[in-house]
């Protein structure tokens, strides 16, 4: 058995133990193995990470050549306007690509292979995204439209046997999609760029992968800002929002957003045993959880107070917006632009449009934090 499964059947122990204390009220107790459960989670992905590497080690011995058929270095000569094997572009595209990297659009960009695009997706995972509570659907076209589901499904119907069943209507809505170009210019010294080997996308990664998820989530509280507030006057209008204005299914798999001074304000109350209205995730220290659902807190600069009342918004993100991605990155490189400076500009493009679904999958609330 591998040591990984090993160690993910002692974590599992270590976390029904973690809640078996949990449901005795025995929060202290709780709390302190939550250290024996963050090592087991580390070692986890050493092991992990020891069996991906003495796998890829094992299938590396076979290859040869493997020093010249690199995907970054290939992609560089590529975006570097020199010259590649019939040999080396194959090996490119076989790497696998969002789109194929021969192809170039009017602009003139290449396609970044998708070893490095996932990287940058990589990078994302490490930002506060909220990207990752909505729905996204990959698109290969500009624009187009999305059927969905509307109105009431209906039930089943009885029927005798050997009897036709009777027909009901299902009526579908729709959602049209127009992605539009969201880029950045970025300089770099021309001693890098010369530098076949250098993997771009280390440097670039994360310059675009923190300007993607601001702009997405800058997309996202816009939408969510269209939804009529309601005002509240202390926390219970969020579990009016949780029990009532929210179907159940919707309210099941909720999370509470709300900026820093609105988690601030939540996260100092106590009930009248003089225990915190927040719970602590077990799972994640970190983490705060209101009525078993996850707090999701964003800065004041993208989620402002209106005055003294805060922001929150309850529901399901994936129901209420979808994000039409067509899931690639482009890069194009000019030599011309930063002549200068001794320099040239790498410009990065990606495509995506969020659109509303379904109002009744978000409740808008103001909380009075004055009080």
């Amino acid at each position: 058995m591998k040591k990984s499964v090993e160690l993910r059947k002692e974590y599992e122990e270590l976390k029904n133990n973690i809640a078996a204390l949990k449901a005795e009220n025995k929060l202290d107790e709780a709390y302190a193995k939550l250290t024996d459960l963050r090592d087991l989670e580390n070692k986890i992905r050493t092991a992990e990470l020891e069996e991906t590497l003495n796998k890829e080690v094992g299938g590396m011995e076979k290859m040869t050549n493997k020093e010249e058929m690199n995907v970054n270095k290939i992609f560089n000569k590529v975006l570097l306007g020199k010259s590649v094997s019939s040999e080396e572009m194959e090996f490119l595209n076989k790497a696998g690509t969002p789109g194929q990297v021969e192809a170039t659009d009017g602009k003139g960009g290449y396609l970044v292979p998708l070893e490095q695009y996932n990287q940058i997706v990589e990078f994302k995972r490490e930002l506060i995204s909220l990207e990752q509570y909505c729905h996204t659907i990959p698109v290969n076209l500009p624009q187009g439209v999305m059927p969905i589901e509307s109105g009431e499904i209906g039930e089943l119907t009885v029927f005798d046997e050997l009897n036709e069943i009777n027909r009901t209507d299902v009526s579908f809505g729709s959602v049209s999609f127009k992605t539009s170009n969201y880029g950045v210019i970025i300089p770099f010294s021309i001693e890098l760029l010369r530098d076949e080997k250098a993997n771009l996308m280390s440097y670039i990664g994360k310059i675009v992968a923190k300007k993607s998820v601001n702009t997405r989530n800058k997309k996202i509280i816009e939408l969510l800002k269209t939804l009529e507030a309601t005002q509240v006057a202390d926390y219970t209008g969020i579990i009016d929002a949780l029990n009532v204005k929210l179907d159940p299914a919707i309210s099941a798999n909720s999370i509470i957003l709300t900026n820093q001074t609105g988690f601030n304000y939540l996260d100092k109350l106590v009930d009248a045993q003089n225990r915190p209205l927040l719970e602590i995730n077990l799972q994640n220290a970190t983490q705060k959880l209101f009525k078993g659902r996850k707090v999701v807190v964003v800065s004041d600069a993208l989620l402002p107070m209106n005055e003294t009342k805060a922001p929150i918004f309850v529901g399901m993100l994936s129901e209420f917006a979808k994000i039409f991605d067509r899931q690639n990155l482009e890069v194009a490189l000019s030599t011309e632009a930063g002549f200068t400076k001794n320099a040239m500009l790498l410009r990065a493009i990606e495509r995506f449009d969020i659109q509303k679904v379904d109002n009744k999958a978000v409740v808008h609330l103001e909380l009075e934090t004055a009080a």
